[in-house]
């Protein structure tokens, strides 16, 4: 994997951290291999963003310390962080809750500091169940993990899909090339032979996926770079989404924003159709564009982004 969003990278990061500080000296390629992290962007992770992490004022003693020499990395925590914290208990719901999340990208059986914390943090509530059940979708996991090596691999995978919409069956093989999470369930996204184009694919409606040799035919789409976003460039648009989708809307910047009906209707700044196609790509297929139609090539990348969704 070449590319991974903003989102994986951040949670691949957070994953790493107590594991790295945990070895005592580690090598770039062992990280990389344990949390699919591309070398490139781990090292520019460690270098440009965990380097700046603490907390006020900033100084020595309370940022957290990273020395790379050669192929090996340390990481040291700062003074501040030796200090017992006092968590509220949402607070700590809230801990769990992200440091489940963040365990799913580490691949390993024993997985290491930050399984102790969470162990000790459950334990600070006075309970020694698992009191946190983070919930990834209800796909089951084989079709999950085949899809997912298939991609590393850039090979081809034949599945069997239900559309929801049309209730039909249909025979595909897809590249899969990314998978995000939505609402509580699963979606692959890639070039689709039989549509002869990108499409979006619901992982709890594959009944079947079988890996072939067949190499993708198809580069993957850099999804990283959505270059930067200023509230004043760009056509305003206004767009309808179900509520349960707010979150995307965080931190982004926004003329207005109202909830009606069960759906969100949020006025922004359109700054671009690559923007546009990963906003909607993150909505999902019920979004809609109710104002800014007027925009040729914005209403055509909500359009496109919306027709890739196989329901």
């Amino acid at each position: 994997m070449s590319r991974i969003s903003a989102a994986d990278r951040m949670a691949r990061l957070i994953a790493a951290i107590p594991w790295i500080a945990a070895q005592g000296g580690v090598s770039i390629t062992e990280i990389a291999e344990r949390f699919d992290y591309p070398q490139n962007v781990l090292l520019e992770d460690l270098e440009n963003v965990l380097l700046f992490v603490g907390v006020p004022p900033y100084t020595p003693d309370t940022l957290i310390d990273v020395i790379i020499d050669d192929d090996m990395v340390w990481i040291h925590y700062a003074d501040w962080f030796a200090r017992p914290m006092r968590l509220s208990g949402s607070e700590i719901l809230s801990l769990l809750a992200a440091g489940e999340a963040a365990l799913a990208f580490d691949k390993a059986e024993d997985a290491g500091a930050l399984a102790r914390g969470l162990a000790k943090l459950r334990l600070s509530t006075g309970s020694t169940e698992e009191t946190v059940d983070v919930s990834f979708g209800s796909v089951a996991t084989p079709t999950l993990v085949r899809l997912r090596e298939a991609s590393k691999a850039k090979r081809c995978v034949d599945i069997t899909y239900q559309s929801y919409s049309s209730n039909e069956r249909s025979e595909r093989r897809i590249e899969p090339a990314r998978f995000f999470l939505e609402a509580g369930r699963w979606y692959v996204a890639g070039y689709c032979h039989l549509a002869d184009e990108e499409r979006i694919f619901r992982l709890d409606r594959i009944e079947a996926a079988t890996c072939t040799d067949a190499e993708f035919t198809k580069p993957v789409p850099d999804v990283a770079a959505s270059g930067t976003f200023e509230l004043n460039d760009g056509p305003e648009i206004t767009i309808s989404a179900p509520v349960e989708f707010s979150h995307v809307f965080e931190g982004v910047p926004v003329h207005d924003i109202k909830t009606t009906d069960g759906n969100i209707v949020v006025s922004l700044s359109a700054t671009s159709q690559r923007w546009v196609e990963q906003l909607f790509l993150r909505l999902g297929p019920e979004a809609r564009v109710l104002r800014g139609e007027s925009v040729p090539d914005i209403a055509a990348a909500a359009q496109r982004v919306r027709g890739r969704y196989v329901r």
